[in-house]
């Protein structure tokens, strides 16, 4: 997201599955690590999921039980190609490099990227 106020956030405080774009506030329906190609919340544990697991242009992301299949996993694709010093800004505990814009994307077929979609909701396109 450009929007640096802004996060992945799991509607209602996590009370649903549901996956919106919102206001950034640390809560922990607003945290997520990338391990092992899904990407986890650090509370409930449920991770990035496309519904349904459905590989088409628009369709909804949400967070669900980890089952690995294709649809909840996802590779992360940085902006840059920083070959030097591949562990500066590192965060172990979350799997990602700090300060480094990127992409999520789907290991499904197609290989779609997350994206929002009227400021809020969160899809797979192209």
């Amino acid at each position: 997201m450009q929007n640096e106020k802004k996060s992945i956030d799991i509607q209602n405080a996590g009370k649903k599955n549901d996956l919106q774009v919102w206001n950034t506030n640390s809560g922990w329906f607003q945290i997520f690590k990338y391990e092992a190609d899904n990407i986890v919340n650090i509370q409930n544990q449920k991770v990035l999921d496309v519904a349904g697991g459905k590989d088409a242009e628009g369709q909804k992301v949400l967070v669900w039980a980890l089952h690995n299949g294709l649809n909840q996993r996802w590779k992360i694709l940085y902006l840059d190609n920083k070959e030097e010093e591949q562990d500066k800004g590192w965060d172990k505990d979350y799997g990602l490099f700090r300060n480094r814009p990127f992409f999520i994307k789907s290991r499904m077929k197609t290989g779609r990227v997350i994206e929002v979609l009227n400021n809020k909701n969160i899809v797979i396109k192209n």
